[in-house]
């Protein structure tokens, strides 16, 4: 995995850029939700948040603990979420399962570098990336599909 040399003012404004992508991103992830713990696959990856594929309807806002893996890297990126957001296969697009957008709400400096650090590299290497059709809905929503 190539390391990004972000020095200064050009640090925030490449993480500025890439809040607002997200990337394919099917990896296997820990969900932990009040104390128990089940493997989820995530579909997409930005630094808001994931995608993960889920058939257990879970309420907005509900917090959560995620754990995955960034490709080539064996530490984990452990994230504290929230269920911003929800998809059903009746919903469009067809072509995403059901699952949650979680956003995160608790990241370490360290992971929030290394995510930042990924999607720039994932960038360059692919030269493309989709656009989030919307911010994640504030906190105090009751969310929808991005």
């Amino acid at each position: 995995m190539h390391r990004v040399a972000l020095p200064g003012a050009q640090e925030g404004a490449a993480a500025e850029a890439l809040a607002n992508i997200r990337i394919p991103f099917i990896q296997r992830a820990r969900l932990t939700r009040g104390g128990e713990d089940r493997d989820v696959f995530l579909v997409d990856l930005g630094l808001s948040g994931v995608f993960a594929e889920d058939e257990q309807p879970l309420p907005l806002g509900e917090a959560l603990r995620i754990e995955f893996r960034l490709p080539g890297n064996e530490i984990p990126i452990l994230a504290g979420c929230r269920v911003a957001w929800r998809h059903s296969p009746e919903e469009p697009p067809r072509s995403l399962p059901s699952g949650i957008g979680l956003e995160f709400v608790e990241l370490t400096a360290a992971d929030r570098a290394r995510l930042c650090e990924y999607l720039a590299a994932y960038c360059r290497r692919e030269g493309s990336a989709r656009r989030f059709a919307r911010h994640w809905p504030p906190r105090d929503s009751e969310g929808g599909n991005p």
